[in-house]
């Protein structure tokens, strides 16, 4: 046997394993898509593979109008709701800050098939232009259960530097910087850690854990991390 027929024949096992497997029990990857969008001209740049297979559009046939029309009924004004949020949060951001941040949120939207899909969207900036609007964004579609019931949190805005979900409520009033100073002691940074992190002395960031200890009338980061649960 030459060696070239000796490998082939030791990796047998390896080429052959896939066609073994039943169907029923390959893990079941939930289908997705991705588009680039062009805020300006509210076109579509981009599509992965995927997205004319799942909605049965090209990107050609899907504008901003397709996509508002093509949103369920029931989900129209929640999207609205979502996209003002969106805004509002976004108008607070530097224009150094707003690819940072991913909107989240889900809504039923109708294929050229004639049926409905449920999907996850999640974007964020791809390009900003000097006056801070973002010009071009990714946005992700990930297909979800249709009849399952939507979260109370569903719209959520994820951070990518400290990775967590924004507290969109506030209820202590907290600065932006104190809000981010708060999530990355949440996640067990040092005050140390913290003014690498974000380029401050750690004296000021010490003065900004005095500051929202005071105004949520705490005695500690521990007990303040129950509350905001």
């Amino acid at each position: 046997m030459t060696n070239k027929s000796k490998i082939r024949s030791d990796w047998d096992f390896w080429l052959k394993f896939p066609n073994n497997v039943a169907k029923e029990t390959r893990p079941q990857i939930n289908k997705s898509y991705y588009f680039i969008y062009n805020c300006i001209t509210n076109e579509i740049l981009y599509t992965s593979d995927s997205f004319k297979e799942i909605l049965g559009y090209s990107k050609e046939d899907y504008t901003f109008v397709e996509i508002i029309n093509f949103l369920h009924p029931e989900d129209y004004d929640y999207v609205i709701a979502c996209e003002k949020k969106g805004i509002e949060f976004t108008r607070k951001l530097t224009v150094s800050e707003l690819q940072r941040f991913i909107t989240t949120y889900s809504y039923r939207t109708k294929t050229t098939y004639g049926y409905y899909i449920r999907v996850q969207q999640s974007y964020h900036a791809l390009e900003v232009n000097d006056q801070g609007s973002m010009t071009r964004a990714i946005v992700f579609h990930e297909l979800i259960d249709y009849h399952q019931p939507r979260e109370k949190d569903d719209f959520k805005i994820f951070d990518k530097l400290t990775n967590r979900y924004v507290q969109l409520e506030n209820r202590f009033n907290l600065t932006k910087r104190e809000n981010e100073i708060f999530e990355l002691i949440m996640k067990g940074y040092t005050s140390l850690q913290i003014s690498e992190k974000l380029h401050l002395s750690k004296l000021t960031v010490d003065t900004h854990r005095k500051n929202i200890l005071a105004k949520t009338n705490t005695k500690n980061f521990m007990v303040l991390g129950l509350q905001s649960n």
